[in-house]
């Protein structure tokens, strides 16, 4: 990356200066993607996929902890 400090500023005082020249919002045009959530997975209409976790409820979290637990002290009871 070859921009240093006087570089930057230039990029900032033109960057306001166009700002100041047109300062109405235009809103880009919506690319129309939907989204269909199955469970853990996302697809996308453009055909991307993403894995998102599902959030536990408190009960949950505490019977997935018991359980690591639970297997903690068996493998430990195991060992000896």
């Amino acid at each position: 990356n070859d921009i240093d400090a006087d570089k930057l500023e230039d990029l900032y005082t033109e960057a306001h200066s166009k700002i100041r020249e047109d300062p109405d919002h235009e809103a880009s045009e919506k690319k129309g993607i939907t989204h269909e959530r199955t469970d853990e997975k996302i697809t996308s209409s453009d055909g991307t996929e993403h894995v998102r976790n599902i959030k536990l409820t408190l009960e949950q979290r505490r019977a997935k902890v018991a359980a690591k637990i639970a297997a903690a002290q068996a493998k430990l009871m195991e060992d000896e």
